[in-house]
């Protein structure tokens, strides 16, 4: 499903995709733009301001413009899939109660290619930027940086396989909700939404879980990171800002992370289900 919307919409998707990247690129060569700009002033040269201005000029143009094209973009994306779905569903004599339900959650496909896929790319571009800043600037940072990837994707490893367990059973209450809001006793409607609230209660139980051992692993490297600077003679100001402001941003892309595990195994798991079996 995914792959046919895409196909459908490349040359759109691509134009949001590449505005959207272009803007992640000015927002993480902002802090080394501050760097410069401090060491600049420090040194008597204020004509390194302008290496301030220009990013943030950058970076205004950039999520301006995404901002407008996405909206356009997506909302003809939505109207154009949500149609072919109930189509599909009718076709396939799916019942009324369950069109409806399919018709709410593909909404969960275009909110992924509008939302998830921009936040992805990101926190790609952020993480690769910020990482590789952090390296120019100390290598022994850097490293330190490096060395804690591998343990958090296998945080993000399980908490994926969680997720999609645990996604399933969510989705198979939602699918059938309109069909107990319309015929079953209100107890009934009672235990459906305990079921719902149990369920996602798990998902953000599992979520707070990797978000904690993540945050374990990021306060090492900022306590490493200070230690290293402290005693690391003659560093120039701005890099110091620079360094910590890469830490920050790298802390705040993987807190993004667990959240975008989860959105990944609810399309999964929609895929599944608007799989139509074929004669």
């Amino acid at each position: 499903m995914l792959a046919e919307i895409a196909l459908k919409n490349w040359r759109s998707l691509a134009l949001a995709y590449s505005l959207t990247t272009l803007s992640s690129l000015a927002q993480a060569i902002y802090p080394l733009a501050t760097a410069f700009a401090i060491n600049g002033v420090i040194d008597g040269n204020v004509l390194a301001i302008g290496w301030l201005v220009g990013a943030h000029i950058l970076t205004m143009i950039f999520e301006v413009t995404t901002k407008m094209v996405d909206t356009r973009i997506f909302t003809r994306i939505y109207a154009v899939f949500a149609t072919d779905i109930v189509a599909v569903a009718r076709r396939a004599d799916i019942a009324g109660d369950r069109i409806a339900a399919r018709a709410s959650l593909s909404r969960e496909y275009v909110d992924f290619f509008e939302k998830d896929v921009p936040q992805t790319l990101y926190a790609t571009t952020g993480m690769i930027v910020g990482v590789a800043a952090l390296v120019w600037l100390d290598p022994v940072v850097g490293a330190f940086c490096i060395a804690l990837l591998p343990p958090l994707a296998a945080i993000n490893i399980w908490l994926s396989r969680r997720s999609s367990a645990l996604t399933l059973r969510l989705n198979d209450r939602l699918e059938r909700e309109v069909g107990v809001l319309q015929k079953r006793s209100m107890a009934a409607v009672t235990r459906h939404f305990q079921a719902l609230g149990g369920w996602r209660v798990k998902l953000s139980d599992a979520e707070a879980r990797a978000f904690g051992l993540m945050e374990v692993a990021v306060i090492t490297l900022f306590l490493a990171a200070l230690l290293r600077l402290g005693y690391t003679g003659d560093v120039k100001a701005g890099d110091v800002y620079a360094v910590f402001a890469y830490i920050w941003r790298i802390i705040g892309m993987l807190d993004m992370v667990p959240v975008l595990v989860q959105r990944f195994s609810v399309i999964r798991d929609l895929d599944r289900r608007f799989v139509v079996p074929q004669d």
